[in-house]
């Protein structure tokens, strides 16, 4: 095969690839999260955007420059009732799919809703457009070191601290305007910077600060991380899931028919 054939080969390969892309950023999930009782901590933040609360100099700020709220780290159990998504979420329990919380300062909607399917780094929708790549590949590193896989069962503390964790790697280095800012490893400190975490009673902070020390850049990543996103909406819960699913099959496919088209237009290449 000549070169321009080839040429064309990867061509036609990166545009299917990319039209598979597109297509599963617009599936939908349409499902309800079930209520749950978890223990709380103490998350206190130096910038809560986009809550409407008064800023420095305003009646109502926070004295000390900082907001507190009590809020539950957990794993959420969902049960899907809809949807265009021709996949499957995992789950550790029977019809329910497991998620993480992808947004502390907004609320879990417990009413059915339906869900954009995103890719990873466009979750966390109150951050603008999402929380970027560089927070996506730290979260991926995250689950893929300390939980690869939702079908497996893990306890309610370990849960709970890669909840902590998560919210750490997407709140710390936001400015005020909810802009991010670029994230060192060093920065993810559960106990001091722009968000830290108190008060916990069964020892999840800490063990969160242990999962953090352990990111480096080098380890697994996990797959098929997604996000299940609601347009943000003033006063309503619009939570933003964090989700693992396994891809419709075609899907599946067409992504090992483009690998091995590539690989071939590799080695051929080589050869000459």
């Amino acid at each position: 095969m000549t070169r321009q054939k080839y040429n064309i080969f990867a061509l036609l390969l990166g545009l299917a690839v990319s039209a598979i892309g597109n297509s599963a950023s617009a599936d939908t999930v349409a499902a309800i999260v079930d209520t749950f009782n978890a223990p709380q901590v103490s998350m206190n933040l130096r910038h809560w955007c986009p809550l409407n609360i008064p800023g420095p100099g305003q009646p109502g700020y926070p004295p000390s420059g900082i907001l507190t709220l009590g809020t539950t780290p957990a794993q959420f159990q969902v049960q899907r009732t809809g949807g265009t998504f021709a996949g499957t979420l995992i789950g550790n329990s029977p019809n329910r799919f497991v998620a993480f919380c992808l947004e502390p300062l907004q609320q879990v909607s417990f009413a059915n809703e339906t869900y954009t399917l995103k890719g990873l780094s466009s979750g966390g929708t109150d951050l603008g457009t999402g929380m970027g790549l560089q927070r996506a590949a730290m979260i991926q590193e995250l689950f893929g070191r300390f939980y690869p896989d939702f079908s497996q069962s893990i306890s309610q503390e370990q849960a709970a601290a890669l909840q902590i964790a998560t919210w750490e790697i997407l709140r710390e280095k936001v400015d005020s305007n909810c802009v991010v800012q670029n994230l060192s490893y060093s920065d993810l400190d559960v106990n001091s910077g722009d968000i830290f975490f108190n008060y916990s009673s069964n020892g999840v902070v800490s063990l969160a600060q242990t999962y953090l020390d352990e990111l480096d850049g080098t380890g697994k990543k996990a797959s098929y991380l997604r996000a299940l996103t609601l347009a943000e909406s003033a006063g309503q819960p619009t939570q933003d899931l964090l989700v693992q699913i396994i891809p419709e099959p075609g899907t599946l496919v067409l992504v090992s028919i483009g690998i091995a088209g590539l690989a071939i237009f590799r080695r051929k290449k080589s050869v000459k």
